[in-house]
C-alpha cells in the first residue's frame, strides 16, 4: 500500500475534519465540525510544527485518511512520542495505519535523527497494541485507570521503540 506523509494544507485540514468521526472505543464524547476550532487548531499544529510536527496520512489518491504525529520531538535524548488516528472506520484494518507508521519511523530516524519511539493506547485497543506490537514496540507499563471514558475507566499502556535495533 503506498501512502504520503506531509503536512496538510488549511483547506485538506478542514476537509478531514469535516469527514472525522472518533472511534467510539478511544473517545466516547460526540464531534461536531467547527470552522474557527479547526482554524485555531491548524495554526496552533504549524506553529509548534518543529518539535510536534502532525502530518496528513494521504493515500494514492491525494485524499486525507488519517493523521500521525510525532509528538514532543527531544532532540537531547532522541526521542518522541507517535500518535495516530484514522479519519473515520472506512479507513481501519486497510493497512494505512501498517504503512503510516513506517514511514513514520523512517522519518522519525532519517530526517530527525531520533533513536527512541514512545506510544501509549488503552488497555481494550488491541488493534493499536498489535500494530506496536508488529513494529518491534515493547510494553513498558500499565497504568491503571487512567483513561475516564464516560461509564468506565481504561488503562494506559505504554511502549517503547529503540530505533536503533530497527533494520
Amino acid at each position: 500500500m503506498k501512502i504520503y506523509l506531509r503536512p496538510f494544507t488549511r483547506d485538506e485540514y478542514h476537509d478531514f475534519y469535516r469527514r472525522y468521526r472518533p472511534d467510539s472505543l478511544m473517545d466516547p464524547r460526540p464531534y461536531r465540525y467547527h470552522s474557527e476550532h479547526v482554524d485555531r487548531s491548524f495554526d496552533y499544529d504549524l506553529a509548534r510544527f518543529e518539535w510536534y510536527p502532525v502530518f496528513g496520512i494521504f493515500n494514492e489518491n491525494g485524499k486525507s485518511v488519517g493523521t500521525l504525529s510525532l509528538k514532543r520531538i527531544d532532540q537531547l535524548y532522541k526521542r518522541c512520542e507517535l500518535g495516530i488516528t484514522m479519519v473515520n472506520d472506512r479507513y481501519k484494518n486497510q493497512g494505512y495505519g501498517t504503512a503510516a507508521i513506517a514511514e513514520a519511523l523512517r522519518i522519525a530516524k532519517v530526517r530527525y535523527g531520533l533513536q527512541q519511539i514512545l506510544a501509549d493506547t488503552m488497555g481494550s485497543n488491541h488493534r493499536m497494541q498489535h500494530l506496536l506490537e508488529k513494529f518491534g514496540f515493547r510494553l513498558i507499563g500499565r497504568t491503571p485507570q487512567v483513561y475516564d471514558m464516560n461509564d468506565h475507566f481504561e488503562d494506559k499502556l505504554d511502549y517503547i521503540l529503540d530505533l536503533n535495533t530497527q533494520e
